[in-house]
């Protein structure tokens, strides 16, 4: 990906440059089948130069559709996320283990690969429409979320629960 890619040799030591990029997400290999990308992912990249080290300052934007896990309902939400990334000439894996620290292969560094992982990590494992979601009844499978449902909670021998139920009934009787 082009937008994603930088050359050592384009920026002198003790200098900047800032990019604004928009890409799609097929572009930069993001295929994830509980994500829908309403829009072309943004953002804004700096790379500069200390010595032979090269620094990148990103952040990415976009908003996803997805699934909510309780209610199953689709809903879109603004995914954002930052990196900061640090390429040398030479790095030690002994002295430091830190996966923001890399080393320059080449004279362009391409940031494709962190690019997506960013964006990877920023995804809801569990995603949820409304942090207080309802969900669906467990009995009629109505969305509590747009109305209320009458279906019984009576708890009998046949629910998981019911037995619980009936021996705090009974401990409560003999209580008394």
């Amino acid at each position: 990906m082009k937008d994603l890619e930088f050359s050592k040799g384009a920026i002198g030591i003790g200098e900047s440059i800032v990019r604004h990029v928009k890409f799609g997400a097929s572009e930069i290999g993001l295929d994830l089948s509980e994500v829908g990308f309403e829009q072309p992912i943004e953002g804004r990249i700096e790379f500069f130069r200390l010595t032979e080290d090269l620094f990148f300052k990103g952040e990415l934007w976009t908003s996803v559709r997805m699934t909510c896990r309780r209610c199953i309902d689709p809903f879109v939400s603004d995914l954002k996320t930052t990196f900061s990334l640090r390429f040398s000439p030479t790095v030690h894996s002994a002295e430091n283990d830190d996966l923001t620290n890399r080393s320059i292969d080449g004279e362009v560094v391409d940031l494709t690969e962190d690019a997506q992982q960013s964006i990877v990590l920023e995804v809801p494992c569990w995603p949820l429409c409304q942090h207080d979601c309802q969900g669906l009844c467990s009995s009629c499978g109505t969305n509590l979320n747009d109305q209320n449902c009458f279906c019984q909670t009576d708890l009998t021998e046949a629910s998981p629960l019911g037995g619980l139920q009936n021996m705090l009934q009974s401990s409560n009787s003999q209580e008394k």
